[in-house]
């Protein structure tokens, strides 16, 4: 079966409206589609992708496209969290070894359906070529989403830009309570996240981080399991998700350079809810397009309703170390675009090691990465700091002139830094980071140290971070 054939399915097309809020008597409820088209170039990203209307869905299948839907959507808040491996040394790992990368998802995969279930949350678990997706919705009318709304500080700065960043053709709104319950899902997914990394962490041969953030060497590369949530760190109007039953070409449109004739040579794989089908089943035959197009006339591809679930996370939420910590963050006042000048001119700033100076300079790009966010809160916050502080530290460097070019016109600084650092600072919080490969030879191997000379030991500010945030 060809991919063109695969998307002229009309229960194909059926289920991939369906994930998208489509009923028989409605429309989808998404705002718009995204995609990554063949023709789009080597350089096409999920980042880049263009937005299209939502009349525009048959075209795009006609024209073979990986498409996503809208993270907005104009009747739910959608609740969602990804699960995927990740090797920055050995990107095509999944698609050339996807046995073995499964087996080592697997026991987190299991932790999240354990967590899911004991909370009563039936999110949709959909398998992609690199782990899974797990979505469900909240109708915006239910009495959560106010609950939800609550737990934000306030009304978030990006909604202010939510009309210049609208195409021509939009006419969705978002509404300040909608922005307000989107943050605070945000923060309910980070617990979520917690939850499962817990149960997960000793069951597993890789390790599992948040984010993608990058970690040590491994046995087969920098290796480890990324609980996702950062889309909450950006506007709700400028994120989506890959759609369910679509075709899943990454390893086509964004081949790995050394493995590129294999890789280009492999079908698409198809994004298929999991259900009860084995895994052993999904990895052999059942992403193949012929047994999706099989799979679409019976499994459902209907967001489920989280509304009971999303209260009992709440519930457990509003009493955890997590939720105090997040208070406390947001109480704090903040310092300003002033508070890089006022870290530099304090006797701290020639105690901090280059690893952590030289990327507070340069900040492009180095200070988007996670792992560099991280260390740098890590180093920080052992020197006295509180998050707050480290939040605005980097929120001034991304205000600062370093060639961002249109990035804060679409993402929000202030937001993106607040979120970085809160949720790392979250996991140290609630004692989830225990800061295990907070050391030179791990900063070494993630990339982080710049192969200097240095006098300093990290080992010592890991312990001067753990005496300031006991367990």
């Amino acid at each position: 079966m060809t991919l063109a054939e695969y998307y002229d399915d009309p229960f194909v097309r059926y289920r991939m409206r369906e994930y998208c809020g489509a009923a028989p008597d409605r429309q989808v409820s998404c705002a718009y589609f995204a995609a990554v088209r063949g023709g789009d170039g080597p350089r096409a990203t999920w980042g880049r992708a263009p937005r299209f209307p939502i009349d525009a869905y048959a075209r795009l299948l006609s024209g073979g496209a990986d498409v996503a839907r809208s993270m907005w959507d104009r009747s739910n808040l959608l609740v969602h969290l990804d699960v995927d491996y990740q090797n920055i040394d050995v990107p095509s790992e999944p698609y050339h070894h996807s046995a073995e990368v499964f087996s080592k998802l697997e026991p987190v995969y299991r932790a999240t359906m354990h967590v899911l279930h004991r909370f009563g949350l039936p999110l949709l678990a959909v398998i992609t070529g690199r782990g899974y997706h797990f979505t469900g919705r909240i109708p915006l009318d239910s009495d959560v989403i106010d609950r939800l709304s609550a737990l934000a500080p306030g009304t978030p700065r990006w909604i202010a830009g939510v009309h210049e960043r609208r195409p021509s053709w939009g006419q969705a709104e978002i509404t300040h309570r909608h922005a307000r319950a989107y943050v605070g899902i945000g923060m309910l997914v980070e617990f979520l996240a917690h939850r499962i990394l817990l149960r997960a962490r000793h069951g597993t041969p890789v390790p599992i981080v948040l984010n993608g953030t990058i970690v040590g060497s491994g046995l087969t590369g920098r290796e480890c399991v990324s609980l996702d949530m950062s889309y909450a760190g950006d506007p709700l109007d400028v994120r989506h998700m890959r759609v369910a039953f679509g075709a899943y070409q990454k390893h086509w449109l964004q081949p790995d350079p050394v493995w590129h004739d294999a890789m280009s040579a492999r079908p698409p794989f198809v994004a298929l809810p999991r259900g009860r089908a084995s895994l052993e089943y999904l990895l052999t035959r059942g992403r193949d397009l012929r047994h999706a197009a099989r799979a679409a006339r019976t499994a459902s591809a209907q967001l489920p309703m989280a509304t009971a679930g999303v209260a009992h996370l709440l519930d457990a939420y509003v009493a955890s170390a997590l939720a105090r910590f997040h208070r406390d963050f947001y109480a704090m006042t903040s310092r300003g675009p002033e508070a890089f000048d006022a870290l530099v001119q304090s006797p701290r700033w020639m105690r901090l090691p280059e690893c952590v100076r030289l990327p507070l300079l340069a900040p492009n790009d180095c200070l988007l990465q996670p792992a560099v966010v991280q260390h740098v809160l890590r180093v920080l916050m052992s020197e006295g700091l509180s998050a707050r502080d480290v939040a605005d530290v980097i929120h001034s460097r991304y205000a600062a002139d370093f060639n961002w070019g249109r990035r804060w016109f679409w993402l929000d600084a202030k937001t993106r830094a607040e979120f970085d650092v809160r949720v790392f600072a979250g996991l140290i919080a609630a004692g989830v980071d225990r800061g295990v490969d907070f050391n030179c030879r791990s900063a070494q191997e993630k990339g982080l140290c710049p192969g200097r000379m240095c006098p300093l030991d990290l080992r010592v500010m890991r312990q001067q971070l753990l005496d300031r945030t006991p367990a």
